[in-house]
Protein backbone atom coordinates (compact mmCIF):
# COMPACT_ATOMS: atom_id res chain seq x y z
CA UNK A 1 0.00 0.00 0.00
CA UNK A 2 1.36 3.40 -0.98
CA UNK A 3 0.94 6.35 1.38
CA UNK A 4 0.08 9.66 -0.27
CA UNK A 5 2.55 12.49 0.11
CA UNK A 6 1.50 15.42 2.29
CA UNK A 7 0.03 18.43 0.47
CA UNK A 8 2.50 21.13 -0.64
CA UNK A 9 0.08 24.07 -0.50
CA UNK A 10 -2.60 25.34 1.84
CA UNK A 11 -2.99 24.85 5.58
CA UNK A 12 -0.84 22.10 7.08
CA UNK A 13 1.21 21.79 3.90
CA UNK A 14 4.84 20.73 3.88
CA UNK A 15 6.90 23.71 2.67
CA UNK A 16 8.77 23.26 -0.59
CA UNK A 17 12.53 23.19 -0.03
CA UNK A 18 14.19 26.32 -1.39
CA UNK A 19 17.50 27.95 -2.10
CA UNK A 20 18.74 30.52 0.41
CA UNK A 21 21.59 32.99 0.09
CA UNK A 22 24.44 32.76 2.54
CA UNK A 23 25.04 36.06 4.29
CA UNK A 24 28.39 37.83 4.42
CA UNK A 25 27.33 39.95 7.41
CA UNK A 26 29.49 39.73 10.50
CA UNK A 27 28.10 37.15 12.91
CA UNK A 28 25.68 35.67 10.37
CA UNK A 29 25.03 31.96 10.79
CA UNK A 30 23.46 29.29 8.66
CA UNK A 31 19.92 28.81 10.00
CA UNK A 32 19.19 25.55 11.79
CA UNK A 33 18.07 22.83 9.39
CA UNK A 34 19.59 24.58 6.35
CA UNK A 35 22.45 22.82 4.54
CA UNK A 36 25.31 24.85 3.07
CA UNK A 37 26.18 23.72 -0.47
CA UNK A 38 29.13 25.89 -1.44
CA UNK A 39 32.79 25.23 -1.65
CA UNK A 40 34.58 23.42 -0.11
CA UNK A 41 31.73 21.02 0.73
CA UNK A 42 31.00 17.90 -1.31
CA UNK A 43 27.81 19.69 -2.39
CA UNK A 44 29.71 22.59 -3.99
CA UNK A 45 29.95 22.98 -7.76
CA UNK A 46 33.34 21.58 -8.85
CA UNK A 47 33.18 23.70 -12.02
CA UNK A 48 34.45 27.12 -10.93
CA UNK A 49 32.42 30.03 -12.28
CA UNK A 50 35.60 32.13 -12.54
CA UNK A 51 36.99 29.63 -15.02
CA UNK A 52 33.87 28.72 -17.00
CA UNK A 53 31.40 31.55 -16.37
CA UNK A 54 28.32 31.23 -14.17
CA UNK A 55 25.83 29.79 -16.67
CA UNK A 56 28.34 27.38 -18.22
CA UNK A 57 29.57 26.14 -14.83
CA UNK A 58 25.98 25.37 -13.78
CA UNK A 59 25.29 23.55 -17.08
CA UNK A 60 28.50 21.56 -16.59
CA UNK A 61 27.37 20.66 -13.06
CA UNK A 62 23.97 19.50 -14.38
CA UNK A 63 25.57 17.36 -17.09
CA UNK A 64 28.15 16.00 -14.64
CA UNK A 65 25.62 14.95 -11.99
CA UNK A 66 23.46 13.34 -14.72
CA UNK A 67 26.42 11.32 -16.13
CA UNK A 68 26.23 13.31 -19.39
CA UNK A 69 29.71 14.81 -19.18
CA UNK A 70 32.17 12.42 -20.84
CA UNK A 71 35.80 12.01 -19.87
CA UNK A 72 36.76 13.29 -23.32
CA UNK A 73 34.75 16.49 -22.78
CA UNK A 74 36.31 16.93 -19.33
CA UNK A 75 39.73 16.48 -20.90
CA UNK A 76 38.90 19.11 -23.53
CA UNK A 77 37.86 21.45 -20.70
CA UNK A 78 41.39 21.13 -19.31
CA UNK A 79 41.02 18.44 -16.65
CA UNK A 80 43.85 15.92 -16.33
CA UNK A 81 43.15 12.17 -15.82
CA UNK A 82 43.67 12.41 -12.04
CA UNK A 83 41.19 15.30 -11.81
CA UNK A 84 38.68 13.39 -13.92
CA UNK A 85 38.95 10.37 -11.63
CA UNK A 86 38.51 12.64 -8.60
CA UNK A 87 35.37 14.11 -10.21
CA UNK A 88 33.96 10.58 -10.64
CA UNK A 89 34.58 9.80 -6.94
CA UNK A 90 33.11 13.12 -5.88
CA UNK A 91 29.97 12.56 -7.93
CA UNK A 92 29.41 9.16 -6.30
CA UNK A 93 29.73 10.73 -2.84
CA UNK A 94 27.35 13.53 -3.80
CA UNK A 95 24.76 11.14 -5.23
CA UNK A 96 24.93 9.08 -2.03
CA UNK A 97 24.19 12.25 -0.05
CA UNK A 98 21.16 13.35 -2.11
CA UNK A 99 18.64 11.47 0.07
CA UNK A 100 19.91 13.46 3.09
CA UNK A 101 19.15 16.71 1.25
CA UNK A 102 15.52 15.76 0.60
CA UNK A 103 13.13 18.23 2.18
CA UNK A 104 15.90 20.58 3.35
CA UNK A 105 16.49 24.18 2.40
CA UNK A 106 19.90 24.55 0.76
CA UNK A 107 22.20 27.55 1.00
CA UNK A 108 24.92 28.97 -1.23
CA UNK A 109 26.41 32.35 -2.14
CA UNK A 110 24.18 32.97 -5.17
CA UNK A 111 21.43 35.54 -4.83
CA UNK A 112 18.00 33.92 -4.56
CA UNK A 113 17.04 35.88 -7.67
CA UNK A 114 19.99 34.52 -9.67
CA UNK A 115 18.95 32.64 -12.78
CA UNK A 116 21.87 30.20 -12.62
CA UNK A 117 22.74 28.26 -9.46
CA UNK A 118 23.83 24.65 -8.99
CA UNK A 119 21.73 24.45 -5.81
CA UNK A 120 18.57 24.55 -7.96
CA UNK A 121 19.79 21.33 -9.58
CA UNK A 122 20.52 19.76 -6.19
CA UNK A 123 17.04 20.72 -4.95
CA UNK A 124 15.41 19.17 -8.02
CA UNK A 125 17.45 15.96 -7.76
CA UNK A 126 17.06 15.56 -4.00
CA UNK A 127 13.32 16.21 -4.04
CA UNK A 128 12.45 14.26 -7.19
CA UNK A 129 10.17 11.25 -6.78
CA UNK A 130 12.16 8.46 -5.15
CA UNK A 131 12.15 6.37 -8.32
CA UNK A 132 14.11 9.18 -10.05
CA UNK A 133 17.01 9.01 -7.56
Amino acid sequence: MRIAAPPRSGAGAVPTPRRLQRSRKKGARTPEGVIYCGRPTIRGNPFDWRRFGIAHSVRLFRDWIDFKLSDLRLERLGFCPAEIEALHRRRERLLAELPHLRGCDLQCWCAVTARWCHVDILLAKANAPETAL
